[in-house]
């Protein structure tokens, strides 16, 4: 036993090193002019070993999406410790998304091309339904923030039937402006702003619309948004 689980545990820890090395390479290059014939040659082992790990290079990528949905993951449940209204609370959950994709933007932007056909069609079905998985872990906490806030009243009960599809309007927000944000900074339409405060403008405006209370002109959000960083340790 002890022996199988010492393999068990060089397995796991060749693997987040070929993942260490992986990442390095995307983030100097890209996806597009990488290869397992230049992780064998930049890690030093073998193509033979690399393909024990990964199918494919598709298959590397879901595995750093995985890694991308750990850390999100980790932030997001921290906010369970956060105390505040419901909109604050979905507010905490944008600030994680927005200090995840900042302190890891290659990840960040892992998880969106590994939704692609071809990466999907290359990638193991083991980890597919990893990756599944982990979706459904970070929309369960939003699920769960809009739940409360329809139960609080905070949110007008006719939209009580539609929870997915206002934690989704919630996640196009918060990705997009950050995606915005971390690709095209430069952007005139970005550079203009007050780019430490746009996440909470953009997140203001479909909270406002959807009616999710309190809303902007009866509370402070930019007091919030400041206890919201603080809580990160921003």
């Amino acid at each position: 036993m002890a022996t199988s689980e010492r393999k068990a545990r060089e397995l796991r820890q060749r693997e987040e090193m070929l993942l260490d090395t992986a990442l390095e390479m995307l983030e100097k290059d890209g996806f597009a002019t990488m290869t397992m014939d230049k992780l064998a040659r930049r890690s030093e082992y073998s193509k033979g070993t690399i393909y024990n790990h990964f199918a494919s290079k598709e298959d590397l990528l879901t595995a750093l999406c995985l890694r991308g949905f750990d850390i999100q993951l980790q932030l997001y449940r921290s906010t369970r410790d956060f105390e505040g209204t419901s909109r604050e609370k979905m507010l905490a959950l944008y600030y994680g998304y927005y200090l995840y994709a900042r302190q890891h933007p290659t990840l960040f932007m892992c998880v969106l091309s590994g939704q692609s056909p071809n990466v999907i069609e290359k990638t193991s079905p083991e980890r597919i339904a990893m990756r599944r998985q982990k979706e459904r872990e970070v929309a369960a906490i939003c699920d769960r923030v809009v739940a409360e806030a329809l139960v609080n009243g905070d949110i007008p009960a006719d939209r009580e039937r539609i929870v997915g599809e206002l934690t989704f309007a919630n996640w196009a927000i918060a990705f997009g402006t950050t995606a915005l944000l971390l690709a095209a900074e430069q952007a005139y339409s970005i550079a203009r702003l007050d780019q430490t405060s746009s996440l909470l403008t953009n997140a203001g405006l479909v909270m406002d619309g959807i009616g999710w209370h309190p809303l902007s002109d009866s509370w402070d959000y930019r007091q919030s948004w400041s206890r919201i960083q603080s809580f990160f340790g921003a």
